[in-house]
């Protein structure tokens, strides 16, 4: 196949094997930030077998391609010429030139992120893992035991795929749906509002759920759901920009089920002006006390943009797409918990152990790059100290690496050795063991059960609904919801330092998207 690339505002994008998201915001692979026609994800490109496919994901301004309006998705072809919103344009070019436009653009954090994570398949014994990264794994005999192992656990990945899908996706007989009739579209939000719905077949539908940019912000339980619009609680929205209202009809085993198309609102919040930082008494320049220094800047994410980076950031893990994390009350514990992470100095230290993860977890155990990084974010920051008997980058102890022979590849080894090769080792085993024995390849809910055995991990998620792709409300628990927002805010912060005032760090995507 070809090279394809993108070609846009002077500048060049080689599609690969991964979902391309393009949009106004930053956190897009393609972003055109100053273009207020283009919605913030606006529409995304996927490699189907051989060939590309564009999806306009319901924007604002809608997507052309060759000049006729993109309704539902069509496929790519050499000289397409793709416009967002009636004025960001973006042509595709087959460079039949170049096989490998991965390996020529390599510095493209986001194919080459996917890439990383699709190219592999992830297996699910660790006895063969093992077995790969001994010393015979570069012989003739040994490729070929390979070969026949990676089929083997490839349909085994399939399966276990197929497993993932069916719970987030579900398969419902519910055929209600249900119509926002005011406020009506073009509306301008200034005050309380109640939101009116007309409900069709709605016997079986149990709870409705309301959204605004893609937040969950008020749910209702009693038929005929009724919620209201408060603008003094979203004042990020007071920004001249229309904002999709959407219901969601959920049935009693937890199924979305579809709905018609999204309201756009305007607000208007009245904001109350700030005080001028050069106000005499007020601390700044050319006020207050001159010996007094300036507080330090902080930078908090607003909602929309915690939304949009943690749902970019599922998506470097199977099955990530396909879960809920719009729920606003797990946004606002994501956002709180991003102080805590917020801090200059982690990309230093996870450079110092690169190497040590990259192979415990992606070379020899076929995990999701990012998963050691962002573990090992969450729970220590890069910080290999221990903590009584917990010890190296992801706080595991002697006695249950041990116990569940987690550190059979370690050999004189400890978790605590500066050089964190143990620890990375046992700790991707263990996440290997939860991943794919006790949570059918699902990555987000095995980092939530981190620290739990197998078997107790197992029981845990016997209690989670079969339906758990809404992960707030599925995981009630308090130890896990906060190694869920943990691991979320974490992940965000390490991704998107720029957006919580660190200029001097770098994505930890840096480390690992070229792992492989």
């Amino acid at each position: 196949m070809p090279g394809v690339k993108l070609k846009f505002d002077g500048r060049e994008f080689f599609l690969g094997s991964g979902i391309v998201t393009v949009g106004r915001t930053s956190n897009n692979s393609i972003s055109f930030p100053d273009d207020p026609n283009v919605s913030r994800y606006h529409a995304e490109i996927e490699e189907r077998g051989s060939e590309y496919c564009i999806t306009d994901l319901n924007s604002s301004n809608g997507t052309q391609v060759n000049g006729s309006p993109l309704s539902g998705e069509i496929y790519l072809s050499d000289g397409d010429v793709i416009l967002l919103g009636g004025s960001a344009e973006i042509r595709v070019e087959y460079d039949k030139g170049e096989a490998d436009p991965l390996a020529a653009h390599a510095a493209t954090p986001h194919v080459a992120a996917k890439t990383s994570q699709n190219t592999e398949s992830k297996t699910a014994a660790p006895g063969i893992a093992q077995a790969a990264a001994g010393p015979s794994a570069n012989s003739a005999g040994s490729g070929k035991m390979l070969l026949l192992a990676g089929g083997i656990f490839g349909l085994a990945l399939i399966f276990a795929a197929g497993a993932g899908i069916f719970y987030m996706m579900g398969d419902s007989s519910c055929g209600a749906s249900a119509v926002i009739r005011s406020p009506e579209r073009g509306d301008t939000i200034s005050k309380p509002t109640e939101i009116d719905i007309d409900v069709t077949n709605g016997a079986c539908a149990v709870r409705a759920i309301f959204a605004l940019d893609g937040i969950e912000f008020a749910e209702s339980t009693d038929f005929p759901f009724t919620a209201s619009i408060d603008p003094a609680e979203f004042p990020d929205l007071a920004d001249g920009f229309d904002h999709p209202l959407t219901i969601i009809l959920e049935d009693e085993d937890g199924n979305r089920l579809p709905q018609s198309q999204p309201v756009l609102l305007a607000f208007d919040t009245r904001a109350v002006k700030k005080p001028d930082a050069d106000e005499p008494g007020k601390p700044g320049p050319g006020g207050g006390d001159p010996q007094r220094p300036e507080p330090p800047k902080t930078t908090t994410a607003s909602l929309i943009e915690v939304n949009d980076m943690a749902k970019n950031m599922l998506k470097q893990f199977g099955g990530g797409d396909k879960l809920i994390v719009s729920n606003r009350q797990f946004l606002q514990e994501v956002q709180r918990m991003t102080a805590e992470y917020a801090k200059p100095g982690y990309f230093a230290r996870a450079s110092a152990y690169r190497d040590a993860i990259n192979v415990g977890f992606v070379r020899e155990q076929n995990l999701d790059a990012g998963l050691g990084y962002v573990l090992a974010m969450s729970r220590t920051q890069f910080d290999a100290n221990g903590r009584g008997q917990e010890q190296g980058l992801w706080r595991m102890t002697e006695e249950f690496a041990t116990a569940n022979q987690y550190n059979g590849m370690c050999g004189p080894e400890k978790l605590n050795d500066p050089s964190q090769n143990c620890a990375a080792k046992a700790t991707a085993l263990y996440m290997k063991t939860l991943v794919f024995s006790v949570f059918d390849g699902d990555v987000v809910y095995a980092a939530a059960a981190f620290g739990k055995s197998s078997a107790d991990a197992a029981a845990w998620k016997a209690s989670l609904p079969p339906n758990r792709s809404d992960l707030w409300n599925s995981i009630k628990t308090a130890p896990e919801r906060e190694q869920l927002v943990r691991f979320i805010a974490a992940g965000i912060v390490a991704e998107n330092p720029a957006k919580f005032g660190l200029a001097g760090e770098k994505p930890l995507s840096e480390l690992y998207r070229l792992a492989l």
